[in-house]
């Protein structure tokens, strides 16, 4: 009976993990209807605040791996660390047990077991933020703030409770969830720019041979640009698989294009025995590099003390360094306009939205996860900064997810739209 009584548990678990997940993988599959992601969404809440700690502890344990898995599989690019995957999606699914477990530790109350869950996805811990409540509302009318989740919680464990009076509150927190923000859309440059997507595999991104051959072909397609009369391209994350400030033919035939089209590339920088990871901009002869500014953890640095990075460099990356940082973003003047340049992770970080750009490059690689859901929650992760700031994003990427994102119109401007 207690083997039936825990498989159950783990059963339930899972079905409420699928719930506060299946955002993720609708977005995976073009899937945006409102009604449907709010009735998962609000399931996926509702069974879980009907779960006990050991239902917490592995709805946790499986949110964490449906959420996270994919970042397992850039292990396959790490010489021979391809068995780490499995370990890696194990340890992903117990922290996030752990996080779903610990309020229930704290309290026996569901309110505040809630809030403090609420509190915890807002702490990104070694600067890994995509663990968020809010990502599950984006394609619902509720708001997109850690405010509007609690009333949302709030109203569910109020119709739970089923006493007299608790649903005329819950109805109150119901209505208070929704996003009746009335920001003023931002406007679109008036020129016409190229976004462009790259297919090529991580595993033949950085051969020599390919690295020349794929030179060539962003060649090619800035001179298609120019010849459809594009004012601005932006090419992926390291379009060009090299230290571009170090390759001057490259340099000079971007620099020549650029009498043409202005042009926003990723590629690498070596300056002062310093590696970054960059955007280049080039526009009338001139060029301007942006340094990433925030850098993802574990990947491109160990955001632990010295002497541990370094032994886990040496021990899992072949002694290889971690990347420098720049201290601020950086601005790009195309046609008068100001563009904010960002590579990648940090798109979905807030240190890139100081001083509220209206426009923003992302240029980033994804190949590194593919096949899987990380290009849908990376654009979920971009809309979700783009509804928050109010701003526009061009998304460049190698492998999946090219766009333009706009911000996410209110729940008020969506009922006068349909009266």
């Amino acid at each position: 009976m207690n083997r039936y009584f825990i498989t159950s548990i783990i059963i339930k678990a899972f079905v409420t993990a699928l719930g506060l997940s299946s955002f993720l993988y609708l977005a995976h599959f073009n899937i945006t209807n409102y009604f449907l992601h709010s009735i998962l969404a609000c399931t996926g809440l509702w069974l879980l605040f009907k779960s006990n700690r050991i239902g917490y502890f592995f709805t946790g344990f499986f949110v964490g791996i449906l959420w996270f898995y994919w970042i397992s599989l850039s292990f396959r690019y790490y010489g021979n660390l391809t068995w780490l995957i499995p370990i890696v999606i194990i340890c992903i699914g117990v922290i996030y047990g752990f996080l779903f477990l610990i309020p229930s530790l704290l309290t026996n109350s569901p309110y505040l077991y809630a809030i403090i869950l609420v509190l915890l996805s807002q702490i990104a811990p070694f600067g890994f933020n995509w663990f968020n409540f809010e990502l599950m509302l984006y394609y619902t009318p509720f708001g997109l703030t850690s405010l509007h989740v609690t009333f949302l919680i709030m109203s569910i464990l109020l119709v739970q409770n089923r006493r007299k009076g608790h649903y005329f509150l819950a109805l109150i927190c119901l209505v208070a969830s929704l996003d009746f923000s009335n920001k003023e859309m931002p406007k679109m440059p008036d020129f016409d720019i190229k976004i462009v997507q790259t297919h090529i595999s991580q595993d033949e991104k950085w051969q020599t041979d390919n690295i020349i051959k794929n030179a060539q072909e962003n060649f090619k397609t800035i001179e298609s640009a120019i010849a459809e009369k594009k004012h601005l391209i932006i090419l992926p994350e390291t379009a060009f698989a090299l230290y571009l400030n170090k390759n001057e033919a490259v340099m000079d035939r971007l620099l020549e294009y650029s009498q043409d089209i202005a042009i926003i590339t990723g590629a690498l920088a070596y300056e002062n025995d310093k590696y970054y990871n960059s955007a280049y901009f080039f526009d009338k002869g001139v060029m301007q590099r942006a340094d990433k500014i925030v850098l993802v953890p574990f990947a491109e640095k160990i955001p632990l003390p010295n002497f541990i990075s370094n032994y886990i460099n040496e021990l899992f990356f072949d002694g290889a360094s971690d990347f420098s940082q720049a201290k601020s973003p950086t601005d790009f003047i195309v046609n008068g306009i100001k563009i904010r340049s960002a590579v990648c992770f940090e798109g979905s970080r807030k240190e890139i939205y100081e001083g509220n750009p209206q426009i923003i490059s992302v240029v980033s690689n994804n190949a590194w996860f593919l096949p899987s859901i990380q290009p849908a929650m990376q654009n979920l992760m971009l809309s979700l900064y783009a509804a928050k700031n109010n701003t526009i994003i061009f998304h460049s990427v190698n492998g999946n997810g090219s766009k333009t994102i706009f911000p996410r119109k209110s729940t008020a401007k969506m009922i006068l739209e349909w009266f």
